[in-house]
C-alpha cells in the first residue's frame, strides 16, 4: 500500500469533475470555490441556491457530486483552505516584529480604504436622523460584532443619548427584547451569518414599530428589506486585523453625524467632572 494521497481542496474537485457536472452544478460549483470563503461557509443551502439562480437540492446534490457527504462537509473543507495561508503567514510574522507591524498597518488600511470606498454617506445620514429621533437605542451584535455593538452604545451614552447593548443569544435574548417600543431606534451588527436571534430581532422591531439600522457586509436581502437602513460594511476581514475596525469606524461616524443635535456638550462636561472626581485624593 502507497502512502495516503492528500485530500483534493474544493477547487482540485471542481477541476477534476466538472464534465460530469449539470449547468446548474457547475454554476453552484464555481461560486463556491471563486467567492470569498465567508460568503460561503456561513450561507444556508437555501441562500447558496438563490444566489447561483439553482435550488437547495441543487446546492446539496452538488456537494455530494464533489464527493463530499454534505454541504457542511464542503463548506469545512472550505473554512480550512482559507485558514492555513492566514496561519501560515502568522507564525512567519510572529518572528518578525518590525515586519509584523508593517503587515499590520497595511492590512487595516487596506480595508479602511475598502471601507471608504464602499461609504453611502446619504444612508449613513439616514442613519443618523433615524438614531436622532428615537428616545432609546439598542444596539445587537453577536460573537465578535458585539464589541461593535458594545462601542457603539458606550459612544452614544457619552453624547448623552439613552443607549444599550447586547450580545446575548438564546432565551436570554428574549429579555433584551421585551422592552422595544416605538420610541427605539435598533442597530444590528451582523456581517455575515443569519442566527435565529436576527431573524427574530427583526421581526419583533418591525412588530413593534422601532426603527432598524443593520449594518451587514453580506446577509440575505429578504432581512435586509426589512430595514430602514442598510449600511453595508464592505471592510472585509483582514487576516491580521480585529474583525469589528470598519463597523468601529463606521459606529464614530454615527456618533459624530448626531452630536450637533444631542445634548452631548452637556454630558461631556458631566464626565470630565466625573473623571476628575476619581483622581482626586482621598483620606
Amino acid at each position: 500500500m502507497g502512502p495516503p494521497q492528500p485530500e483534493l481542496s474544493p477547487a482540485g474537485r471542481v477541476n477534476h469533475q466538472w464534465n460530469r457536472l449539470s449547468e446548474p452544478e457547475r454554476a453552484v460549483a464555481q461560486y463556491l470555490v471563486t467567492s470569498p470563503p465567508q460568503l460561503v461557509v456561513f450561507a444556508t443551502a437555501d441562500e447558496l441556491g438563490r444566489r447561483t439562480g439553482t435550488s437547495e437540492a441543487v446546492v446539496a446534490g452538488t456537494a455530494r457530486r464533489l464527493g463530499y457527504p454534505g454541504l457542511p462537509a464542503l463548506k469545512a473543507s472550505l473554512g480550512r483552505a482559507a485558514a492555513a495561508p492566514q496561519l501560515g503567514v502568522r507564525l512567519q510574522l510572529a518572528q518578525d516584529l518590525p515586519g509584523a507591524a508593517t503587515h499590520l498597518v497595511r492590512d487595516a488600511l487596506g480595508r479602511i480604504t475598502a471601507f471608504a470606498r464602499g461609504l453611502d454617506v446619504a444612508e449613513v445620514g439616514k442613519a443618523v436622523a433615524l438614531l436622532g429621533s428615537a428616545s432609546r437605542i439598542f444596539c445587537y451584535g453577536w460573537g465578535v460584532n458585539e464589541l461593535s455593538a458594545r462601542y457603539l452604545a458606550l459612544k452614544l451614552t457619552r453624547a448623552g443619548r439613552a443607549a444599550q447593548a447586547s450580545g446575548a443569544t438564546g432565551y436570554a435574548f428574549a429579555d433584551d427584547l421585551a422592552d422595544l417600543s416605538p420610541r427605539h431606534a435598533v442597530v444590528a451588527f451582523a456581517p455575515g451569518r443569519v442566527l435565529p436571534e436576527l431573524e427574530l430581532l427583526v421581526a419583533h422591531t418591525k412588530k413593534t414599530g422601532a426603527g432598524l439600522i443593520l449594518v451587514t457586509e453580506h446577509i440575505g436581502e429578504e432581512l435586509a428589506g426589512y430595514a430602514d437602513v442598510v449600511l453595508r460594511e464592505r471592510g472585509s476581514p483582514g487576516s491580521l486585523t480585529a474583525e469589528p475596525l470598519c463597523a468601529m469606524l463606521l459606529a464614530d461616524l454615527l456618533v459624530l453625524g448626531g452630536l450637533a443635535d444631542g445634548p452631548a456638550v452637556d454630558t461631556y462636561a458631566l464626565l470630565t467632572k466625573l473623571r476628575g472626581e476619581l483622581r482626586e485624593d482621598r483620606p
